[in-house]
């Protein structure tokens, strides 16, 4: 019987956890809208963490994945939101944003002004070539309100 009570309330804490992170991003959504009366976020950046949390919630559809992942990817949709897993932020961070439907409506600008330089081989006095490479952008964020972070902490993270 002890075994069974301390099984409900494990069942009952894992889902009222469930909702608090899907409040979280309804909120997130919700000053975004807010802030700039025009849209609700339409993407979720996550990291490590936060996305193996994604991942479990009952709302969650995966995406197809066909090749090995390498940096940033789309691990699928959360409520409509496109859920990308960036191993490159902190683990237990999340960004939100909208964006529009065009380029007016973005939050962030990425601008390549040199997307690729090669220079020409060139070949050192101990006989080994060498070739150099340049890429070049500008970044800026546009319009900061449409954007929002948090982070989230609790039993599931060490």
């Amino acid at each position: 019987m002890k075994n069974l009570i301390l099984i409900l309330i494990l069942f009952i804490s894992l889902q009222v956890t469930e909702l608090e992170i899907i409040d979280r991003f309804e909120e997130g959504s919700n000053n975004i809208f807010a802030a700039t009366l025009r849209g609700v976020a339409t993407y979720i950046v996550a990291g490590n963490d936060v996305a193996r949390v994604i991942k479990q919630l009952p709302n969650f559809k995966p995406a197809a994945t066909a090749k090995v992942p390498t940096g940033p990817m789309n691990i699928g949709t959360l409520d409509g939101r496109t859920v990308i897993q960036d191993p490159f932020l902190t683990t237990t961070r999340y960004i939100m944003g909208y964006k529009g439907d065009n380029f007016l409506m973005g939050s962030f600008a990425y601008c390549p002004y040199i997307p690729l330089f090669a220079s020409p081989t060139l070949v050192t006095s101990d006989l080994y070539a060498q070739k150099g490479f340049l890429s070049s952008a500008g970044f800026k964020v546009t319009n900061p309100a449409l954007l929002t972070y948090g982070t989230i902490t609790g039993t599931y993270f060490g």
